[in-house]
């Protein structure tokens, strides 16, 4: 998916879940304290790995209170690799994992999301360029 296919998702024309998502993407990004570079790495990284975790991980088996995409978030970290000095490729393996696990089975809105938060990553760091 590229900049110019994003518009398809558009936060006016989403529903609330995903509007959760978004949330809860920019809320983990926040808190992992990731920049710009590291986010586009994430991103396209887990952009690979969506095909290795669809139908493999899911979220049938847990309570519906578990089920918020943010609380999700922490259900679906994998264990990071001793050899993965930056941590990058264990982000994209959690992020890959949360898409599959949030909207499952659906690969173009998997990439939708993923294309719209790089978009909105890379807007706000543009503001803070002089």
């Amino acid at each position: 998916m590229t900049e110019a296919t994003a518009p398809e998702v558009c936060l006016s024309s989403v529903d609330g879940r995903l509007l959760a998502l978004f949330e809860a993407a920019q809320r983990w990004i926040y808190e992992q304290g990731l920049v710009l570079v590291e986010i586009e790495s994430i991103l396209g990284q887990a952009g690979r790995l969506l095909d290795l975790y669809q139908d493999r991980v899911t979220a049938e088996n847990l309570p519906p209170s578990l089920r918020t995409p943010y609380e999700l978030m922490a259900w679906t970290r994998p264990v990071r690799a001793k050899d993965d000095t930056t941590g990058l490729e264990h982000y994209a393996h959690w992020f890959a994992r949360w898409l599959v696990v949030c909207l499952p089975g659906n690969k173009d809105l998997q990439d939708a999301v993923s294309c719209a938060i790089l978009i909105r990553a890379q807007s706000r760091a543009q503001r803070f360029v002089y």
